[in-house]
C-alpha cells in the first residue's frame, strides 16, 4: 500500500490497479489492471492476489500471468458484460496532390526504348 499521494491515481479503482501491478512487478501493465479493477469487486481481486503472493513454488516473472488465469474464476460484477474485441480501422493513405488528382490529369509516362546491341 502507498503512503504518499500519487496526482495520478485519481480513484479507488486506480489505487487498486496500481497496488495489483506493484504487488505482481508489472508496472507496464497498469492499463490492463486497471481493466480488471473496473469489472471485479476489490475485495475478490485482493483475495486473488493474496493467493498468488503466497504460492511459494511460482516463479517472481509468472505471477502476473497466472493472476490472469486465476481471474476466469471470478465473477464480474453484476450488469458487466465481457466487452467486445475492436475491429481494427482500415488504415486510410492522406490525400495529397497526387492522390486527389484521378489518372486521367496526369501525365503518360512512355517506356524507355529498347536498343539493340550490335555484335
Amino acid at each position: 500500500m502507498r503512503l504518499t499521494p500519487d496526482k495520478k491515481l485519481h480513484s479507488r479503482v486506480h489505487l487498486l490497479a496500481d497496488d495489483l501491478a506493484r504487488s505482481l512487478g508489472e508496472l507496464g501493465r497498469f492499463g490492463s489492471y486497471l481493466g480488471v479493477a473496473v469489472r471485479y469487486s476489490e475485495s475478490d481481486l485482493r483475495g486473488l492476489l493474496r493467493r498468488v503472493l503466497e504460492k511459494s513454488d511460482l516463479p517472481s516473472d509468472a505471477r502476473g500471468k497466472y493472476f490472469f488465469a486465476a481471474l476466469r474464476g471470478l465473477r464480474p460484477l453484476r450488469g458487466l458484460r465481457p466487452l467486445p474485441r475492436k475491429k481494427k480501422k482500415p488504415i486510410r493513405k492522406k490525400k495529397t496532390i497526387h492522390t486527389a488528382l484521378s489518372k486521367k490529369h496526369l501525365p503518360k509516362k512512355h517506356a524507355p526504348h529498347r536498343t539493340t546491341s550490335h555484335s
